[in-house]
C-alpha cells in the first residue's frame, strides 16, 4: 500500500511540475499568440496570461510581448519572434529579436537559452539575443556564457579587428594564421560587446550607437 501510494504521489508530482507556471503576460501589443505543449492550435494572448512550461510565444510583424517571469526577470519579444520556454530555467529562441533582463540566479537555478546557433548561460544580466538572419548577442551589462552546439567556434578577437581595421584581407589573413588556437568551445562574453555569428566563425564587435537604439527601444516597450 505504502509503495503504491509513493508511485501515485510521485506521479502527480511530476504531471504537476511538468507543466510549472514560468511567468504571466505583462504586456503586449498586436497578433501575440500562443500554443501549449499539449495543443495544436494558437490562441491570442491577453494580458496576466499565465505562461507555463512547454509554452510556445509567437508574435506578428508589428507587435511585441512582454513576459514577467516568476523571480521579476523580464523578457520582452520583439517582432516576427518565437520562443518556447521548455522549462522554467531553459528557453528555446528559434527566431527574431528577444530582449532578456534576467535577475541575478545562482549556478543551480541559471537560465540557459539554445537559439540555432549557440547555447547562451546567463546568471543575472541585460541582452539581445538576434536569432533572425543576423544572428548575434548584445550585452549590456553582467556576464553571459556562450556555448557551440556543434563544432568549435572560431573566435575572431576586437583587438584583431581594430588592429587591422582598413584592410578586411589583413584581417582574414591574420586571423588564419592563428585560428587552431584560437577554436574553442565556449566563451564568456564582456559587457558593452557584442558578437556576430557566420557558421562558426564568431566576431567579437565593440559597443555602438546602433547597439544603444536597440536597447533604448526595447526599454521603452518594457517601461
Amino acid at each position: 500500500m505504502k509503495l503504491l501510494f509513493f508511485i501515485i504521489f510521485t506521479t502527480m508530482f511530476t504531471f504537476a511540475n511538468a507543466y510549472s507556471v514560468v511567468g504571466t503576460v505583462e504586456n503586449y501589443k498586436g497578433n501575440v499568440k500562443i500554443k501549449s505543449e499539449t495543443s495544436v492550435k494558437k490562441n491570442k494572448v491577453k494580458s496576466n496570461l499565465q505562461i507555463k512550461s512547454g509554452d510556445m510565444i509567437v508574435t506578428s510583424q508589428n507587435a511585441f510581448v512582454q513576459i514577467k517571469l516568476n523571480d521579476n526577470s523580464n523578457i520582452v519579444l520583439g517582432e516576427s519572434s518565437s520562443i518556447i520556454f521548455s522549462s522554467i530555467n531553459n528557453v528555446e529562441q528559434s527566431s527574431g529579436k528577444v530582449f532578456y533582463k534576467i535577475s541575478s540566479r545562482d549556478a543551480k537555478n541559471s537560465l540557459k537559452i539554445k537559439t540555432p546557433f549557440a547555447i547562451i548561460g546567463v546568471k543575472g544580466t541585460t541582452f539581445i539575443v538576434n536569432a533572425s538572419e543576423e544572428s548575434s548577442v548584445i550585452l549590456k551589462e553582467g556576464l553571459i556564457n556562450i556555448r557551440s552546439i556543434n563544432d568549435e567556434f572560431e573566435l575572431v578577437k576586437q583587438e584583431i579587428i581594430d588592429e587591422f581595421a582598413f584592410d578586411k584581407k589583413a584581417i582574414i589573413d591574420e586571423f588564419n594564421n592563428f585560428k587552431e588556437d584560437d577554436k574553442i568551445l565556449e566563451f564568456d562574453l564582456q559587457p558593452l560587446k557584442s558578437v556576430s555569428f557566420d557558421g562558426n566563425t564568431v566576431i567579437e564587435q565593440a559597443w555602438s550607437l546602433k547597439n544603444d537604439a536597440e536597447f533604448k527601444y526595447f526599454n521603452n516597450l518594457l517601461n
